[in-house]
């Protein structure tokens, strides 16, 4: 009886630390040049809000690279105007695997 209490600790452990791993590993805390971003909590989850100051083209987006656990995906913000607000970009995820942004990127356009 010891013996599977032992293997079912190890398992419980060994699979808290590979869902701990990504969100350590985290980068990509900073905008761009003329960009300035923040990170803020939702429901089960995390969003990005990035305003940038006008450059070329006609507007931006932002791009949040999301993951929960083992898995990996990218959400991509609505297209926002120079002077029309924040892009805004939202990891959702679920009560047991909320999901974090470990790195955003904004897209010009």
């Amino acid at each position: 009886m010891r013996r599977k209490l032992a293997v079912l600790a190890v398992a419980v452990f060994s699979l808290l630390g590979l869902s701990v791993a990504p969100a350590s590993a985290a980068g990509g805390d900073f905008a761009p040049p003329g960009c300035f971003g923040e990170r803020y909590g939702i429901l089960f989850g995390q969003g990005v809000s990035v305003s940038c100051f006008p450059g070329e083209g006609y507007g931006y987006r932002v791009i949040a690279h999301c993951s929960n656990g083992s898995a990996f995906w990218f959400v991509v913000g609505d297209f926002v105007p120079y002077g029309f607000g924040p892009a805004v970009a939202e990891c959702s995820g679920a009560l047991l695997v909320p999901a974090r942004v470990y790195a955003y990127e904004v897209d010009e356009i």
